[in-house]
């Protein structure tokens, strides 16, 4: 029979009497169950008590109460869960208070330390009813996993891998992970295609999520993406349009950090957080506090180009101009000395002298030459890299959906389909399809690499 035991309750049998009648024995209600642990629990267990666990659910129903899913996991599994519950009248006081230390209102995948209350319902079951939340713990939280991720790096090797990569002479060809709704977004295109110096530029998007459950993983997603066809660009940008620190938890991460580190592109920054440097900041080649910010950079890298050229231009002339002026004192100075010379040894030698006149002046002109053939090729250089040029030769670039189109496999009959040529766009439907050689296609992919 049930009784009890050092406040615990127990249930004994005669195991000696097999054949006891079931109706002679003494059993417990479901109700009066529950009563009893409901009665134990509020006799044993403290008022209040401040419990660490992790939301696994949250949500906000129309009368303004808060409902949890709480649970406690080791690596991947759930060790322990239970439902908790803030009551409208207390949330919006301790909701307003998180929001207001971390910036960002509860949600699922927080760690969090909230001071509860146990209920045991004799219908509803266990359940905490959360009283108040201490936003502190949370941010130390994220500051403890953060740390936690920098030593893993370090340990690895891998922290500083993308910083010893070499920027690129001229970054024109721009691989952009952002969220193509983000304002951040906007301002970073508008930034670049607007430069006062009219440089070309060719970005194209790798769409990812920027914040929430689901960032970490879209962003690697597309770090990956561009680590495959990374021989397309010239460097790699982050970008997005600010955020609370709770909100850019995703790039303090492991995973995303790993794979910044390992990217075979030089890496740029502009999540636009200026207070603290996130994990992706540190590990990235270089970190701009914003959108336009990395834009401003990537167009003084072209301009940096443009005046490494200027002065090699200038420098060749002044040399020129130098070796012309030594060459005629010379041939001044060897005149003049010939004054002094009988008049019939300057006639037997008057030939060579003008062979020696002749080669000096040989010589400077080739010079001349060659240095001025230099400076014509890496201007040709420059104009080479506009992808302008390529589209004013008769070329177009033909896009379905957004996305180049490199291969007639890739699109339907009767699809929609939009071809940007030197003056204007052409919007076309397809009524035919024509399959190229090999040898076509890898000609065609070669025309215009920037703008994949």
């Amino acid at each position: 029979m049930p009784g009890p035991l050092d406040g615990r309750f127990v249930v004994t049998y005669n195991c000696g009497d097999m054949m006891e009648d079931v109706s002679e024995r003494r059993a417990l209600s479901l109700y009066e169950l529950n009563s009893l642990i409901k009665s134990v629990l509020s006799s044993s267990l403290p008022e209040t008590c401040w419990v660490i666990a992790e939301i696994a659910e949250c949500k906000i129903n129309q009368k303004g109460h808060c409902y949890l899913d709480l649970v406690e996991k080791e690596d991947s599994r759930t060790v322990a869960q239970i439902k908790a519950t803030i009551w409208a009248y207390e949330y919006r006081t301790i909701g307003d208070k998180f929001e207001k230390a971390t910036g960002e209102s509860l949600k699922r995948g927080m760690k969090v330390l909230l001071l509860s209350s146990v209920n045991f319902h004799e219908v509803f079951g266990l359940s905490l009813s959360v009283r108040d939340i201490d936003p502190s713990y949370t941010l130390g939280e994220m500051a403890r996993k953060k740390k936690e991720v920098i030593a893993r790096l370090t340990k690895e090797g891998i922290i500083d891998r993308n910083k010893g990569l070499p920027l690129p002479l001229v970054p024109q060809r721009i691989a952009v992970i952002s969220s193509p709704t983000a304002a951040g977004y906007g301002d970073f295109f508008n930034q670049l295609d607007h430069n006062p110096y009219g440089y070309k530029f060719s970005h194209v998007l790798f769409p990812a999520m920027m914040q929430g459950n689901e960032a970490e993983d879209s962003i690697v997603s597309a770090l990956n993406g561009i680590k495959k066809e990374s021989h397309l660009f010239d460097i790699l940008v982050i970008i997005r349009g600010g955020g609370s620190v709770v909100d850019l938890n995703c790039f303090d991460g492991y995973p995303v950090a790993r794979a910044i580190a390992e990217s075979p592109l030089a890496v740029v920054t502009g999540i636009g957080h200026e207070k603290d440097d996130t994990v992706a900041d540190m590990v990235a080649h270089t970190r701009m506090k914003t959108p336009t910010a990395v834009a401003e950079f990537l167009i003084s890298g072209c301009r940096t180009f443009e005046e490494n050229i200027l002065v090699i231009n200038k420098r060749i002339h002044l040399f020129t101009e130098k070796r012309l002026k030594d060459e005629r004192y010379r041939l001044d100075s060897l005149i003049r000395g010939l004054d002094f010379v009988p008049s019939r040894l300057v006639s037997d030698h008057r030939y060579g002298v003008f062979t020696l006149q002749k080669a000096l002046l040989s010589e400077i002109r080739q010079r001349f030459a060659r240095e001025d053939s230099g400076l014509t090729g890496l201007e040709q250089a420059v104009r080479h890299l506009d992808p302008e040029n390529v589209l004013r030769r008769g070329y177009s670039i033909t896009r379905h959906k957004g996305k180049v189109l490199k291969d007639s496999s890739a699109v339907k009959k009767w699809a929609v389909i939009e071809s940007r040529l030197h003056k204007g766009t052409v919007i076309s439907i397809v009524q035919e399809k024509k399959e190229e050689t090999h040898r076509g296609q890898s000609q065609a992919d070669n025309i215009l690499p920037g703008f994949e």
